[in-house]
């Protein structure tokens, strides 16, 4: 009784002491491949010469996914996406099936365990250079992790500026993300106990595009946010689930000068599956 004692008060010792009790950070996956599936709705509002419009669209894609070390601090994933189709829905009333460009495709993304992106490229280069920027960015499977243990209620912060390319146009955009995530608790997920993160953050774009031959000024800014579930144990996202909402201006100049205010409303959802 009296060693059991001495160890319940050691248990709970540790507990009251405060030290953390999660590791977040990913882990190579090795040659068994992570499948996921993909899915998004988007609300697109735009106003042209005083006649607004309106664009709905519905996307899903499944995408496979394989990890290995690549050195002592680095981690390199391979995905590629193994089917995708876009439902679109014009002002006109129009219904229009797209298939994913990117199917059978391969992109190499390069982080830290903690999530810190090295580099992401396209393995095939002459569709990085035409028609990558149609396909949906899989970069929020790897959102930055804190470096050390942490225990229910740390939280941390991620700024990242990336630049894109426009879908079926010239020029690039700026994307610059300000992110703030918390560790809320734990929630299980097929069997899995995974750490709930919780995530909400601001987004500003700015660049050029073009469309119809014309050069566009692109100026907007936005929120996003959500929730997701890490499995710490094996090192990997098991679900995200979120929403952004943008506000973006297009602006262009010369003769037939125009501005187009444009509103977009995204609601996602990428989840592995077994």
């Amino acid at each position: 009784m009296k060693s059991f004692g001495i160890a319940f008060f050691a248990v709970f010792a540790l507990a009251a002491s405060g030290i953390a009790q999660y590791k977040l950070e990913y882990k190579a996956s090795g040659s068994i491949p992570l499948h996921y599936k993909a899915h998004a709705t988007v609300e697109v509002v735009q106003t042209t010469m005083g006649q607004e419009q309106k664009i709905n669209m519905v996307m899903d894609q499944y995408f496979s996914m394989a990890g290995k070390e690549a050195g002592s601090d680095e981690l390199l994933f391979s995905t590629i996406i193994d089917s995708g189709e876009s439902l679109v829905i014009m002002p006109t009333g129009d219904t229009n099936r797209i298939s994913s460009p990117a199917v059978g495709k391969v992109k190499e993304t390069r982080i830290r365990p903690n999530g810190e992106q090295l580099s992401s490229r396209w393995v095939d280069t002459v569709f990085a250079s035409s028609q990558a920027a149609q396909v949906r960015d899989f970069g929020a499977l790897f959102f930055k992790l804190p470096s050390s243990r942490i225990d229910t209620g740390a939280t941390w912060t991620q700024d990242r500026i990336d630049t894109v390319g426009t879908p079926g146009a010239q020029g690039k955009i700026v994307v610059t993300t300000n992110m703030n995530y918390k560790l809320v608790g734990r929630n299980v997920i097929d069997g899995v106990t995974c750490a709930r993160i919780q995530f909400e953050g601001k987004v500003a774009l700015k660049g050029i595009t073009s469309n119809q031959g014309m050069s566009f000024g692109i100026d907007g800014s936005g929120t996003n946010d959500g929730t997701a579930l890490f499995d710490y144990s094996a090192g990997k996202m098991m679900k995200i689930t979120g929403s952004s909402n943008q506000e973006i201006v297009m602006a262009s100049t010369g003769e037939n000068s125009m501005t187009i205010p444009v509103t977009q409303k995204t609601n996602y959802e990428i989840s592995y599956s077994k």
